[in-house]
């Protein structure tokens, strides 16, 4: 019997022994970083790929703190995923770049408990995720570059649909100047407010390409929308080709929608001439219709990507066309950017006005058949009730030109000639001298010898040899209540961090109206008379 127990003894050390060896035999061959931790983050063991990423031997390694060797710091990170397994019990796997061991890692960790069922012990694994990471650079490296491409492929797209835009505005007030030529005294009255309606509307197309570039904010109003779609096709219409007809559908009394009016008439703008772009040369009719349409909560209307259509009341603006209508492939496409049917250019495209549709909250609809025609319909939120009510038809007189006279001298601070003789002309009527510079380096000369003299400074942003951002902080060096008027085709958003705080200093966008420039004008000598 002691022989057989003796026997029995041997084997079973043997067999452990065995096992102990192809433990670490595995331990050692795997190929990512393990190393086992007690719970004061002493190592208690590594294998064979920790040793050899730290430059170490395996027997170095034990009583060693883990993040001293694998982090070269004094103390545990807060990014630890052993803390947060003692902290909340959870085990999150954590990715992140160690310089000194050459890559990044992505490390999880599993508890050791003991015979009470504590946390004793941790094992974490590193794996390196270097090439990986790599990988993943490398994509998006060629995708930024890809997008690069596109944009710059794009380019004269864009500048094309801005050309063409720009172009149906000027035929509209070339048109109207020629017809203005033989009109009588009272037709020319008509032709001017229709000049004028159109010279509006190309400042509010540059406002829109400035809120697209990120320039300048929105602006955020009640519209009238059956006003601005007679006003916008009204404009359009003496570019368009005589075999076109327009068919309006439009209920009365139509409730208000809350939106930018410039983004709101580049919408119109857009469908209306696409569809007439769908006729083409032949004879055709354009719909227009506008109603009030409410959504119930079970109806589940989709928008034309398949999304739910939110319940609520909207104003329903449809513009329908007889043309050539779309196959199903031009219909997956006609919201990509920069997608067009037809030659380089046509508006902002149709991927702008869903964006513009989605910054309204709205919605649209699409329906098209291959020979007979196509239908867009947009659904526009409408306001509260509170909101007062129109009945459709022409736009509300504008109020009367104020009367006042103002007093004063201004220092013009511009680099066109056209626009300081404009300018002065503009200014003499308000009832105010003009003195004149072509940069802010000649203004800050004149102002120097004239500062007695000079009430206010009207300023352009972009001037050779000094700007207006330069000549605005030299002014406030010498002048720190001098009121001071930005006037530029470019957004505020250039002049915002100087003048957003300084109450002497205001924005007016180009062009602007006589009217415009009064009110501004008085607001600064209001704001300096207060201050003083």
């Amino acid at each position: 019997m002691p022989v057989d127990g003796d026997l029995t003894t041997q084997f079973l050390y043997e067999a452990l022994s065995r096992g102990k060896r192809e433990w670490e035999l595995t331990f050692d061959a795997v190929p990512d970083l393990i190393f086992i931790t007690d719970t004061q983050h002493t190592i208690t063991r590594a294998n064979r790929a920790m040793a050899d990423r730290l430059g170490m031997r395996p027997t170095e390694i034990p009583g060693r703190k883990c993040y001293e060797l694998f982090h070269e710091i004094g103390e545990a990170p807060g990014t630890c995923p052993f803390l947060k397994l003692l902290q909340d019990g959870e085990a999150p796997h954590v990715e992140m770049e160690e310089r000194h061991l050459g890559g990044f890692f992505e490390i999880s960790v599993s508890p050791l408990y003991n015979e009470l069922g504590e946390v004793a012990a941790c094992v974490h694994v590193a794996r390196d995720v270097t090439e990986r990471k790599k990988a993943e650079e490398y994509r998006l490296a060629l995708e930024q570059q890809l997008q690069q491409t596109q944009r710059l492929e794009s380019l004269g797209v864009l500048s094309g649909g801005i050309a063409h835009d720009f172009n149906n505005i000027l035929t509209i007030i070339l048109g109207h100047c020629a017809m203005a030529r033989t009109a009588t005294p009272k037709e020319i009255q008509k032709h001017l407010e229709q000049i004028e309606q159109a010279g509006n509307r190309a400042a509010d197309l540059c406002r829109q390409m400035l809120n697209y570039a990120g320039k300048s904010p929105l602006v955020q109003t009640e519209i009238d929308l059956s006003v601005q779609v007679r006003e916008v096709v009204s404009m359009l219409q003496p570019a368009f080709k005589k075999k076109v007809a327009f068919k309006y559908l439009i209920e009365p009394s139509l409730p208000l929608i809350k939106g930018d009016q410039a983004q709101v008439q580049q919408i119109i703008m857009n469908l209306v001439v696409n569809a007439v772009e769908a006729i083409g040369d032949r004879r055709g009719t354009v719909g227009i219709s506008l109603a009030e349409h409410t959504i119930a909560p079970d109806e589940g209307s989709c928008d034309a990507f398949g999304n739910t259509i939110a319940p609520g009341s909207y104003l329903c603006l449809e513009v329908s066309d007889d043309g050539c209508g779309m196959s199903e492939e031009t219909r997956q496409r006609v919201f990509d950017p920069f997608f067009s049917t037809k030659f380089t250019g046509r508006g902002l495209g149709m991927s702008a006005t869903i964006g513009i549709i989605r910054s309204h909250n709205g919605a649209l609809q699409l329906s098209s058949t291959l020979g007979e025609g196509s239908s867009f319909r947009i659904f526009f939120p409408t306001c509260p009730a509170p909101s007062p009510r129109r009945d459709a038809g022409p736009a509300v007189e504008p109020p009367r030109q104020s009367q006042e006279r103002l007093k004063g001298t201004v220092l013009l601070v511009d680099d066109e000639p056209e626009l300081r003789q404009v300018g002065t002309v503009l200014l003499n009527g308000l009832g105010l001298s003009v003195i004149t510079a072509c940069n802010g380096r000649e203004a800050l000369d004149i102002y120097r010898e004239r500062s007695r003299d000079i009430d206010l400074v009207l300023m352009d942003l972009t001037m050779p040899e000094m700007d207006g951002v330069e000549a605005y902080q030299e002014l406030r060096r010498e002048a720190p209540a001098l009121p001071i008027l930005f006037c530029s085709g470019y957004g505020k958003k250039e002049v915002s961090p100087f003048i957003d705080s300084d109450p002497n200093a205001a924005f007016l966008a180009k062009p602007y109206n006589r009217e415009q420039m009064r009110y501004m004008l008085r607001k600064l000598r209001d704001c300096a008379v207060s201050g003083s």
